[in-house]
């Protein structure tokens, strides 16, 4: 519960911070010298990252003990409850998408049907093509692939696969950057999760002061190098640590932003460019007019993420499983994650 409300609150970060930038100029943006956003307007994207974590330690709580897969969770079962949770809201907010950028260069049938297919990040620039922060989904899944495979395999293959996961993912930040190795992030970020969530009960007697210190990391250091890596290893691990002992996490306003953060991660993008044709013909907003203007854009996304959560993604999950409970005569329930979520 406590890590629904970590996940809506870095969602809304993600969303409502940093990508911002989508509706204003850097200039123009009203949350310029707003105490304490600044550093989620440059860097905020590397949240991200901590979706992927969050990932990793869910799923590993969801499916595993251990080290070995949960009985009665198969190949098959664990693909199906993947697609139903993450699918239908994508395809939705990829069609929403294309009908808005229907005449840009990028909206082509091959661009299309690679991200409907979840396969967008072997895309050249993956996170430019059409809803741009659906990048994280295609990692997310090929993440799940390694995942079940290597618990399919057994213990020794899941710690074996884990600890390769993470070496190459480091190597590939290293070699390519953060922008080149999208997959090597999620790899990274995804096993660090796992192994986590394997070993966090060994945390418990270290105080939550204590924690402070590593989750703050990436505030403290200047964000270049291995900055990446450090956050995905080290301060977000922590931070996860932390939600878990955050009782504000779990309240019912959290929670709320906690189900409906992957219908924020998806929808905002096609909020703020149709919003950002409005914006243009208003002329200049001034600084307050543009708070107005922004609040006003979150609350329109709030409510479209709300009615998407309650009428899309829970009915056709639901859906889904139902039918395929049906034809084969059960499935394994879907973990509660990000593909990002």
């Amino acid at each position: 519960m406590r890590l629904d409300g970590l996940r809506g609150l870095a969602a809304c970060f993600i969303s409502f911070v940093f990508h911002l930038r989508i509706l204003f100029s850097q200039e123009s943006n009203p949350l310029n010298g707003v105490p304490g956003l600044g550093w989620f307007q440059h860097w905020g994207w590397s949240m991200v990252d901590l979706f992927f974590v969050l990932s990793g330690f869910v799923f590993a709580h969801c499916y595993l003990d251990g080290w070995r897969l949960r009985a009665g969770t198969t190949i098959s079962s664990f693909a199906l409850s993947r697609f139903a949770r993450l699918w239908p809201l994508h395809a939705v907010s990829l069609a929403c998408i294309i009908l808005i950028l229907r005449d840009a260069p990028e909206t082509t049938v091959a661009n299309a049907m690679t991200s409907l297919a979840m396969l967008h990040v072997f895309l050249p620039a993956p996170t430019q093509t059409l809803n741009g922060p659906a990048w994280s989904l295609s990692v997310e899944v090929f993440c799940y692939a390694v995942f079940i495979l290597a618990a399919t395999a057994g213990a020794r293959a899941l710690r074996v696969s884990a600890v390769v996961a993470i070496f190459a993912g480091t190597y590939c930040i290293f070699a390519l950057g953060a922008w080149e190795a999208l997959i090597g992030r999620g790899l990274l970020g995804f096993f660090c999760g796992v192994i986590l969530r394997r070993y966090v009960k060994f945390a418990d007697p270290i105080p939550g002061a204590v924690l402070i210190v590593p989750a703050a990391l990436p505030f403290v250091i200047v964000p270049e190098g291995a900055w990446l890596i450090l956050t995905s290893v080290v301060a977000w691990p922590a931070t996860i640590l932390l939600a878990l002992r955050t009782k504000v996490l779990e309240s019912r306003v959290m929670i709320w932003f906690g189900d409906r953060s992957y219908s924020i991660y998806l929808i905002h993008v096609p909020v703020y460019l149709l919003a950002a044709t409005a914006v243009s013909q208003l002329g200049e907003l001034g600084r307050t007019g543009s708070m107005v203007a922004t609040i006003m854009v979150w609350i329109l996304i709030l409510l479209i993420a709300d009615l998407f959560y309650r009428h899309l993604e829970m009915p056709s999950q639901k859906a889904i499983l139902q039918w395929f409970r049906k034809r084969e005569g059960g499935v394994q329930q879907p973990a509660n994650a990000l593909g990002m979520e």
